[in-house]
């Protein structure tokens, strides 16, 4: 068993292996975003549709993340991280010999059962093996891997569909994953004793059930292009059933979620701030790549190539963010972050049918330093605001609030795609055109958010309890 006091060798041995795998199910996020256009073709479904295998897979992930705590205290962390390997892996072989868009969509979210306890649980070993003068840094570390695998996702999904085929995005996947157990086996140990901490099965359901109708009811608005009877009556049914599920987590001994963490103001907002990095992350990155295809005309790879950039400074930059926060605090990290987001937005607003590739990427590149700058040091933020008991929870709180939020926002956005290119004042205009109609108003939606991260973040660093 390792502990604070094992050799510095051991624990970050442990940790690289736990962020290989996280690392492999990250990139996998957003490994589809470049085949939307590919799997509308393949099996011929509509765009509202084929974004079910991201935003259903980011759902997914966000609905296992409560598990997490539970997971880290009842189970040994070698078997359960074996486990999570093991049914990355099932997906991934359902995935490659998928025959249809059903089998395709279910080997996603089998996919995002591993995906989603991922974070968390490395993010749990972090605050039992590292001392909170050191966390800053290692926090940096893992936003690497939270923010540089969905940026690199893009760009190697798109390398894979057109030189492999679309049901490689799951073979290549295959012996990486089963590396990953090998490594395991050896590398991986406990790093505390077991405790038998209970699990209330209705409020899995009740999660599950509530934010799966409300990302149904987005999903069916987009396909129908305005609002529905049906999808109305799925984000209303959604919105019950997770009101009646945060009484439930109030009034039970042990809650999937521990919502008394949400009394301090300090990770309220640090919260609401990490949850919009992350749809400006997932967000944009599958609103442009169908942009780059539908309207620009590119391949899968080389819409993948023009986001390649942005990702690379993605990946050198998590690492900066988490010195920055260690020395400056929150406060100008996040003023500064989000700046950077909002300003490489705006240029979004004006994108044509003619509009340079090299400005393109430039701008998508600019805004992706603003999301690396901030997207770990908001989180950090959080869960030092709260005392060490409540740490376990919060982690799972927050991760589960920013991954739920990039689901439902990224559904939004193409929500509001369905919309703009339905709308009556572009019906009589060309195809290429009415997407570009669309697209702007998911551009709209990411830089008002953008917009109001920028603003919240004068207030962080004030509160402190």
């Amino acid at each position: 068993m390792l502990t604070e006091q094992s050799p510095a060798r051991q624990r970050n041995a442990m940790l690289a292996v736990l962020l290989v795998g996280a690392f492999l199910m990250l990139l996998a996020e957003t490994f589809f975003n470049n085949a939307l256009p590919t799997i509308i073709a393949t099996y011929r479904v509509s765009q509202s549709t084929a974004q079910w295998v991201s935003t259903g897979y980011q759902l997914v992930a966000g609905l296992m993340i409560p598990l997490s705590a539970w997971q880290f205290h009842n189970f040994n962390l070698k078997k359960t991280y074996l486990t999570l390997a093991s049914i990355f892996l099932t997906g991934c072989l359902v995935g490659f010999f998928a025959p249809n868009f059903p089998c395709l969509l279910a080997a996603r979210l089998i996919q995002a059962i591993a995906a989603g306890s991922m974070i968390p649980l490395i993010q749990n070993v972090v605050l039992v093996l590292y001392p909170a003068d050191k966390r800053g840094a290692l926090m940096g570390t893992i936003g690497l891997v939270v923010a540089f695998g969905p940026a690199l996702g893009p760009t190697v999904g798109g390398l894979i569909i057109d030189s492999l085929g679309l049901d490689w995005l799951f073979g290549v996947l295959i012996p990486l994953t089963l590396v990953l157990i090998i490594l395991t086996c050896f590398l991986v140990h406990p790093v505390q004793s077991q405790a038998a901490v209970a699990v209330d099965w209705p409020s899995i359901a009740a999660s599950s059930l509530g934010f799966g109708a409300l990302l149904y009811g987005f999903s069916a608005i987009g396909n129908a292009g305005e609002v529905t009877t049906g999808s109305l009556v799925a984000i209303l049914v959604g919105m019950v059933i997770l009101f009646w599920f945060c009484r439930r987590q109030l009034k039970i001994e042990n809650p999937l979620i521990e919502l008394r963490v949400f009394k301090n103001p300090t990770f309220d907002l640090a919260t609401l701030l990490s949850a919009l990095s992350n749809i400006a992350l997932l967000g944009v990155e599958l609103v442009l790549p169908l942009y780059l295809q539908r309207v620009r005309g590119l391949s899968a790879l080389d819409s993948g190539l023009l986001l390649l950039p942005g990702a690379v400074l993605e990946g050198l930059l998590s690492p900066v963010s988490g010195k920055l926060f260690d020395r400056f605090g929150i406060r100008p990290v996040a003023i500064g972050g989000f700046a950077i987001v909002a300003l490489g937005t705006l240029p979004m607003l004006f994108f044509t049918t003619h509009t340079s590739l090299v400005w393109v990427a430039l701008t998508y590149a600019f805004r992706i330093v603003g999301v690396a700058i901030v997207m770990m040091p908001t989180f950090t933020e959080g869960i030092n605001a709260l005392s060490p008991q409540l740490a376990v929870h919060g982690n799972a709180a927050s991760s589960t609030v920013r991954q739920i939020a990039g689901s439902l926002g990224t559904a939004l956005l193409m929500t509001m795609v369905a919309f703009g290119t339905n709308s009556a004042s572009v019906a009589h205009a060309s195809a290429a055109s009415r997407l570009v109609h669309g697209y702007w108003f998911a551009f709209l939606i990411a830089f008002l958010m953008a917009l109001l991260g920028f603003v919240l973040s004068f207030w962080t660093g004030r509160n402190k309890n």
